[in-house]
Formats: C-alpha cells, sequence, structure tokens
C-alpha cells in the first residue's frame, strides 16, 4: 500500500514537472523576440564627437557624409582651408588612425596641391557618393567625390574604383574657366544611377548670371571633360537666369528617375527640375520640366535638400530654408491635401530656426523604413549659440504624437519630433554649430550626421560628427 502511494506521489511530481517545462517551452517559442530583437534604430541613442580641428584656418566646411556598402561605416569628405585639400575621413579600429575623438578616424588627402611650387586650392561644397552593384552582374564598388576646383574655378570629380583585379584613385576636371567670377562646380550634387555612372548636378556662376547644370560621364563624345579625360563628360544647362541654381540637390531613385531641387534668388523661390526623354520647358536642350514648389509671398529655397522615394507609391521630399520667416519647410508630393506649387506639392513648416541667415544647415534622407530624418542648424537665439537638430516623424520614433510642425495631410497629429544634439552651450554667443551639415542611414539603420562649427572666441573650427549606436553596434566608439 505505501509502495502504490509512493508510485502516486512519483507520477505526480513527473506529470508537474512535463507541465511546468511545456509551459516554459510555449512561453519561449511565443515571446522570442523580446530577448533577442535589437532596439528601434531610429530611437538609439547618439555620441557627439570630432574628426579634424585647426586653430589657424578654417577645416571642415562643406562636409558630405555616406555609407560605405563595403564595412558599413560613414565615410566623409570635407574641405581643408588650411592647406587648401580635399579630405576624407573615415572610422576604424586598425591602426594607423591619425584623427579625431580618441584617435578613432583616418584623415587624408584626395587631392591637393598641384605640381611643386604650384599651389591648387581644392575641395570646397563637396559631395560624396558610394555605388554598389546590387545585381551582381557587375564586379566591385565606387567611391565618387564631386567638388570645386577654387583656383582653377572649376567642376572635379574623384573616384575611387575597386574590382577584383584592381584599385586607383582618378581625379578628373570636368570643366574649369581659369577665370574669376565665373566659376564652375559650385554647390554640387553628386549621385550614381543603377549602372554605376556619374551624375552631378551642380550651380555655374557668370557675373549675376546663374545656371543650374547637369554632368553625367559618357565615356566619348561628350562635351566637357579636360586633359586626357577630354569629351569623356556631357553638361547641360537645366535652367538660368539671375543668380538661378544654387543649393542644388540632385536625386536618383532606384528606378534611375532624376530630379534636382534648388534656389530661383531672384525670385525668392524653391524650384524643382524633373529630366525627362519628352519635350520639356527649360534647359538647353528641353529635357527638363522645372516647376515652382514653393516661395513668391515670402525668400525660400535655400539649403534645398531632396530624398527621392524607394519605391513606386512613395513621394519624394524637399527639406529648405524659408529665409523671411526664419522657418525649417518641408515639401512632398502629394495626390491630396496639396498646397503649393505648380505640382502636387504639400508644403509645411517643421521648426523655427532663425530668420536671415546667409548660410544655414539643412540635409535630409530617408531611413530604412521610408521616412525623413532632417539634420538642420538652430540659429533662432540670436544673442547665444546656434545648435545642431535634428526632426524625424514621432511614428519613426514609436511615438504617438511629436512636438514640431506642420500636420502633413492625412495625420492627426503632430507629425515631427525635434530634437537638440549638440548645444555648444560652452561658447555662448561664440559658436555656430552645424551652419553645414549632411546626414546619411547605415544599413542597420543608425544615423551619422557630419557638420561645421566655429569657435570665434577662441578662434577655431572642426568637423565635428554626431552618430547613433545601440548596444551591441558601436561605431566610432573605441572597445
Amino acid at each position: 500500500m505505501q509502495k502504490l502511494k509512493f508510485l502516486g506521489i512519483l507520477v505526480a511530481v513527473i506529470l508537474l514537472a512535463l507541465a511546468i517545462g511545456s509551459d516554459q517551452s510555449a512561453r519561449a517559442q511565443a515571446e522570442p523576440q523580446a530577448a533577442l530583437s535589437a532596439p528601434n534604430p531610429a530611437s538609439s541613442p547618439w555620441k557627439i564627437g570630432w574628426v579634424d580641428e585647426s586653430t589657424s584656418a578654417s577645416v571642415g566646411a562643406y562636409p558630405s557624409v555616406a555609407y560605405s556598402p563595403i564595412d558599413d561605416l560613414p565615410y566623409i569628405t570635407y574641405y581643408d582651408a588650411v592647406n587648401g585639400h580635399l579630405m576624407l575621413s573615415n572610422p576604424g579600429w586598425h591602426g594607423g588612425l591619425n584623427c579625431g575623438t580618441d584617435n578613432n578616424w583616418w584623415c587624408r588627402v584626395v587631392d591637393g596641391n598641384g605640381a611643386p611650387g604650384n599651389f591648387h586650392n581644392v575641395g570646397t561644397f563637396s559631395s560624396l557618393a558610394f555605388w554598389k552593384d546590387r545585381t551582381g552582374s557587375i564586379p566591385g564598388w565606387k567611391l565618387g567625390i564631386a567638388y570645386h576646383d577654387v583656383t582653377g574655378h572649376g567642376l572635379m570629380y574623384a573616384v575611387y574604383t575597386e574590382t577584383p583585379t584592381s584599385w586607383v584613385w582618378d581625379v578628373q576636371t570636368i570643366v574649369s574657366t581659369g577665370q574669376a567670377g565665373a566659376d564652375e562646380g559650385l554647390y554640387t550634387s553628386l549621385k550614381f544611377d543603377n549602372n554605376g555612372r556619374p551624375w552631378i548636378a551642380y550651380y555655374s556662376s557668370f557675373a549675376t548670371e546663374g545656371r543650374l547644370k547637369l554632368a553625367w560621364f559618357v565615356g566619348t563624345g561628350g562635351n566637357c571633360g579636360e586633359g586626357v579625360d577630354l569629351n569623356t563628360w556631357q553638361c547641360e544647362i537645366v535652367d538660368s537666369g539671375y543668380l538661378i541654381g544654387r543649393f542644388a540637390s540632385l536625386g536618383i531613385d532606384h528606378y534611375d528617375a532624376m530630379g534636382i531641387a534648388y534656389y530661383d534668388y531672384i525670385n525668392g523661390r524653391l524650384k524643382y527640375a524633373v529630366r525627362s526623354n519628352g519635350p520639356g520647358n527649360c534647359g538647353t536642350s528641353l529635357h527638363y520640366n522645372c516647376i515652382i514648389v514653393d516661395g513668391g509671398s515670402a525668400d525660400v529655397g535655400m539649403s534645398a535638400s531632396l530624398t527621392m522615394r524607394q519605391n513606386i507609391p512613395d513621394p519624394n521630399h524637399i527639406a529648405y530654408y524659408d529665409k523671411t520667416n526664419g522657418k525649417l519647410k518641408y515639401a512632398v508630393q502629394t495626390d491630396s491635401g496639396a498646397n503649393c506649387g505648380e505640382g502636387k506639392w504639400w508644403c509645411g513648416i517643421v521648426d523655427s530656426i532663425g530668420a536671415n541667415i546667409s548660410q544655414v544647415g539643412i540635409s535630409m534622407t530617408l531611413d530604412k523604413k521610408g521616412y525623413p530624418i532632417i539634420a538642420y542648424e538652430d540659429a533662432s537665439d540670436a544673442q547665444g549659440p546656434s545648435h545642431l537638430k535634428i526632426a524625424r516623424p514621432a511614428s519613426a520614433l514609436d511615438l504617438g504624437w511629436g512636438n514640431c510642425g506642420d500636420r502633413p495631410p492625412g495625420y492627426l497629429f503632430t507629425y515631427w519630433q525635434c530634437s537638440t544634439l549638440d548645444t555648444a552651450g560652452y561658447g555662448q554667443g561664440w559658436v555656430d554649430v552645424a551652419a553645414y551639415t549632411s546626414v546619411a542611414i547605415s544599413r542597420s539603420g543608425l544615423a551619422t550626421i557630419a557638420y561645421y562649427e566655429t569657435d570665434s572666441y577662441d578662434d577655431s573650427t572642426a568637423l565635428k560628427f554626431a552618430t547613433q549606436w545601440f548596444q551591441g553596434f558601436l561605431p566610432l566608439v573605441r572597445r
């Protein structure tokens, strides 16, 4: 009788253990992602640091940042006015690093002095882009930089190409005037199409006449290119008039459709040009349609930053500056609720950043979910320092509503979340932060902002960065 009782207790214990194990297994199957999933990259914290600095002359202006498709690290081009060089920097953990916070950046010259004794000042208005074949049919990758030759008054292009058998830097002069007051290659904006062909939108200035131009590599039979690169580029005028074409921003979508956002100074307007194969209304070839997006009653359109759609149903986006009213503005293409321009555009305010600023940093890209992310300078405090800020849709940050800006059509709650990243409060009114900015997104969805800082009290300048990170992925942070 006692043996049967013991066996009954043993069976009960076994059944209880099996039930507990089954319950734990069910929970493990139902909740595995809670413990293993990474946090939302958009909500990841920010790290602030510097890449290069100087107390003798300007270093760090005209930055452009892009993530490498090879190592998924941010690369930054910028202008070194101390030596007249175009510079390239990237972070890493290997030896030989020579600049930056904790010496974890590598800074080197891409283009600098010409022949010995022949000083050549190059590197302003740099624009950096990467290309890697998405189909696998074309091996290798490219790093391209468009920039201005200050001494030669020209448009330059440097490309680093790697294939399975070779790698090399190639520096090319696309067009130059050699004449003061007649400049090619200002406000450059570089993009690659799907086949790896570089396209560059830029501003050409002749006295008071401005020209928005587009250059692309053709190999042979072109009308641009100098020296050994003669006739390897084609250059066309997209729009022209009194100071038209500054702040050019080129976009190429995943289907190779192309657009350019730019500033019409005399009329105080933001304009948008679309390249098409059919008849157009502007440009020397009449292959472009140029429309007004915003402006007329106020001076708007400076610091334009265009991002093109990622998929066919998606809209195109432009961030830009309303100089008269001191607003960061945002325009998006829409089929309903349009309120501005000659096309289907909706224009709204994102943030107040200060009126009548001659140079304000604004840069926009799209995150991996297609949400816009805008990095910008806030100089609204006339007596204090300017700030680096960032604006993202509240829904991108898993928030129900934001804290700034107008609501685009279809949204019931405040759309934007505006946050300050770098206050530079130590310098009071002496410090100017983010007059030049550039933002990019990594494959993992983390953002990096390259920006320029000047401190007139200490007479110093710096190229700085703000980058996101999350536990287990710490870019730019020495381990």
